[in-house]
């Protein structure tokens, strides 16, 4: 699938049922729908791959890997992001000159991570293979704890580097490679929705 642009209000609707809070949430769409990678990859300032700790996946190397994806823990996520400079931390606030991101969980294992904006304007969340979006609250995409909803559960832990430690590693550079990326994606984005209400 690549890339792919729908409507916003077929997005929108597609969203909803998975992530109910988002009905009454501030948010909007970043980028369109893109099966090239997934949130983790996006926490981790990559847009060109899948990554869990599995072995059907892209994963930070010598790290433990589970044998059934759905019951990754925590833990698992705090090692691997570590190695990008990543340590656990009590606020989800924006701290000037720190990054964070946040791990989401249900009652068997992790099921989505966020990036917080950079300037800390909200929460940048890849939402599967959809599109990407910024919320205000983490709790914008919280759902239900048991995993037979599909939902994300509750955000479960928040990590935190400084930009000095982004600066260190490709990160920063990809970062700003992928803003640019999206902002061209939301300029073609919006002159199809012109083009799909003049054709309908």
């Amino acid at each position: 699938m690549a890339v792919l642009f729908r409507p916003t209000r077929v997005a929108r609707a597609a969203l909803y049922p998975r992530l109910p809070n988002l009905a009454n949430a501030d948010w909007r769409f970043k980028s369109p729908a893109d099966d090239d990678y997934q949130c983790i990859a996006w926490a981790a300032c990559r847009v060109d791959r899948h990554m869990w700790p599995h072995s059907d996946y892209t994963w930070f190397p010598g790290l433990p890997l589970v044998s059934i994806p759905e019951e990754a823990p925590v833990d698992f996520f705090i090692q691997g992001f570590a190695t990008l400079g990543y340590e656990p931390c009590e606020s989800r606030d924006f701290q000037f000159g720190y990054q964070k991101v946040a791990i989401y969980a249900n009652d068997i294992g992790v099921t989505h991570m966020a990036r917080q904006h950079f300037l800390g304007r909200g929460w940048v969340s890849k939402l599967g293979t959809a599109e990407d979006i910024l919320h205000r609250r983490l709790e914008d995409v919280e759902g239900s704890m048991s995993p037979l909803a599909l939902q994300y559960g509750r955000m479960a832990q928040i990590l935190k580097r400084s930009w000095w430690s982004a600066c260190l590693s490709p990160c920063l550079f990809r970062c700003f490679r992928h803003a640019l990326k999206f902002l061209l994606c939301r300029v073609a984005w919006r002159a199809l929705e012109i083009k799909w209400k003049i054709v309908r």
